[in-house]
C-alpha cells in the first residue's frame, strides 16, 4: 500500500537535511513524499532539493508545492494533505527525524490490527543532543483516548508519529483550517479519533522530536496567535455539534474548552472576545457555575485550579 508522507517546510534551513535523508532512508518503499514550500524566506528548499538529489531512487516520489504567499502551517499541512494519494499518510514536521524503519513498524501494525490510526512512541532530541527516555502512546481503548484528548493536557495530540488511514480525512470531511496554525494538530486529532473505528500502538520510537527550536506552547500563546488556539476548539467544538448527537463527550470537551478559556484571560482577552472566537456556551451545570467567574477577573486562578481539581478527578474516574 502506498504511504504519503506530508511535510510542511518554513524555516527550517537548520534541519530539513537531517529530516529528509531521515524520510528518504525509510525501510518501507511504497512511499510519497509531499513537501510543501510556504513561500521558506531561507535557503531550506535548496537544500532540501541536493538531498534528493542524492536519493536518486527516491526522485520519483517526491513533491514539491509552494504557496504563492506564506499562508501557515494550517494551509500547508492542508494543501499537503489534498495532493496525497496514498492509502495512509504520515505528518512529518521538518525539523524533526524519523526513525528509519518508523513506516515499516506502523505499517505492520496495522495489517496486524486494522486499525485506522497506529501511534508510535517519540523521544524529545534537544539542541545539545541528548535524548528523552521514550514517551510512550497512550494504550487505552479509542473511546477513553478521545475522552482525554479533548480534556486537553493529558495525553498528546500531535498528527506527526502516527499512520492514518486517509480516507477518515475524506469521508469525515476533517482537513486542516487555514489560520490555525498553532494547535492544528488538536483542530484534527480529536475528529479522526471520533471518526476512526479503531486505534492501535507501538512503543518503538517513530519519530525524534526536536525541543525548544520555536518554544513552548505556552510560552508562545498571546495576543496574536490566541485566536488559533480558540479556532483549534471551535473547530472541535462544531464537529462534535454536528456528530456527537448523544452528547457522549460533551463533559470532556467542556472540561477541556474551560483550559482553552483560562489560558484567553491569562493574556488578556474579555470573556466577550473568547466567546466571538470559540462560542459554544456550557451545557453541563458543573461548567455553567465556573463559567459564571469569568466575568470576575480576579478569579481567574481559582479558574486554573478549579480546572485542575476537575481533570484530575475525571482522569481518575476513566482511570
Amino acid at each position: 500500500m502506498k504511504i504519503s508522507i506530508l511535510v510542511p517546510v518554513y524555516g527550517v534551513e537548520a534541519f530539513i537535511e537531517a529530516c529528509a535523508e531521515a524520510l528518504f532512508e525509510q525501510t518501507y518503499d511504497d512511499l510519497e513524499f509531499i513537501f510543501v514550500d510556504d513561500c521558506t524566506p531561507d535557503r531550506s528548499i535548496e537544500i532540501l532539493r541536493s538531498v534528493i538529489d542524492r536519493y536518486p531512487q527516491r526522485k520519483q516520489q517526491v513533491h514539491i508545492l509552494r504557496h504563492d504567499h506564506n499562508r501557515g502551517l494550517g494551509a500547508a499541512r492542508s494543501s499537503s494533505l489534498q495532493a496525497a494519494t496514498g492509502d495512509f499518510v504520515m505528518y512529518a514536521d521538518s525539523d524533526d527525524i524519523m526513525s528509519r524503519d518508523a513506516v515499516e513498524k506502523l505499517f505492520k501494525r496495522q495489517q496486524e490490527t486494522g486499525a485506522d490510526i497506529v501511534s508510535g512512541a517519540y523521544q524529545r532530541l534537544f539542541a545539545d543532543g541528548r535524548l528523552s527516555e521514550p514517551i510512550l502512546p497512550f494504550h487505552g481503548n479509542k473511546d477513553a483516548m478521545l475522552r482525554l484528548m479533548l480534556a486537553q493536557n493529558t495525553i498528546e495530540h500531535h498528527v506527526w508519529g502516527r499512520l492514518i488511514r486517509r480516507s477518515l480525512h475524506a469521508d469525515g470531511n476533517i482537513d486542516f483550517v487555514e489560520g490555525i496554525n498553532m494547535a492544528e494538530d488538536y483542530s484534527v486529532m480529536p475528529r479522526l479519533l471520533y471518526h476512526a473505528s479503531s486505534h492501535a500502538t507501538i512503543d518503538d520510537v517513530v519519530t525524534l522530536y526536536r525541543e525548544n527550536t520555536t518554544g513552548t506552547f505556552f510560552n508562545w500563546l498571546n495576543l496574536k496567535n490566541i485566536p488559533s488556539y480558540l479556532g483549534a476548539n471551535r473547530a472541535v467544538g462544531q464537529y462534535l455539534s454536528s456528530h456527537d448527537t448523544k452528547r457522549q463527550y460533551s463533559f470532556p470537551f467542556e472540561l477541556g474548552l474551560f483550559n482553552a478559556r483560562y489560558h484567553a484571560l491569562r493574556i488578556g482577552l474579555t470573556p466577550q472576545e473568547i466567546n466571538t472566537h470559540c462560542p459554544f456556551p456550557a451545557t453541563i451545570f458543573l461548567f455553567r457555575c465556573c463559567n459564571l467567574l469569568f466575568f470576575h477577573r480576579p478569579t481567574k486562578r481559582l479558574l486554573r485550579w478549579t480546572y485542575l481539581l476537575i481533570k484530575h478527578l475525571y482522569v481518575k474516574h476513566l482511570q
